[in-house]
């Protein structure tokens, strides 16, 4: 279901920094799968790459639908341990209990929206890149 949201967010500023979420990972299968790496196909002009993080809802309070600042408030993302470097298993028919964020810092107005995440994963003795649906809508703020 998370891939199939559109998330709106239209109180970015220029040179500040975000964590936008990736679409949590959902087994539908019968066998448990293995994901390893997650990442966005690309990003609008206006946001610059900063670095991925794989987050665990237990950490995180929950799955972070949407767009997070990074100023170090209470939401931030920053301080929270990546478990991006250990490949986590998703069982059978169950949302994963990590997601995947990005950094991102705003250098100028954006002028189109993410629209693919890819994610790569194992099942049984089968490696998997799989290109999902997920539309950030990220604007800068109005004065």
């Amino acid at each position: 279901m998370a891939s199939q949201v559109e998330v709106q967010y239209s109180s970015l500023r220029i040179g500040q920094e975000y964590w936008v979420s990736l679409p949590q990972v959902t087994n539908s299968s019968n066998n448990p799968v293995t994901v390893t790496k997650a990442q966005f196909v690309s990003l609008p002009h206006g946001l610059e790459l900063i670095g991925y993080k794989a987050l665990s809802v237990k950490d995180s309070d929950g799955y972070g639908l949407g767009v997070t600042p990074t100023k170090g408030g209470d939401e931030d993302l920053t301080g929270l341990p990546d478990h991006a470097g250990e490949p986590f298993t998703v069982k059978a028919h169950q949302p994963a209990d990590v997601y995947y964020a990005a950094r991102v810092k705003v250098t100028g107005p954006v002028s189109d929206d993410t629209s693919q995440c890819r994610f790569w994963y194992h099942q049984k003795s089968a490696a998997y890149r799989q290109d999902l649906r997920c539309v950030n809508q990220l604007r800068l703020a109005t004065r």
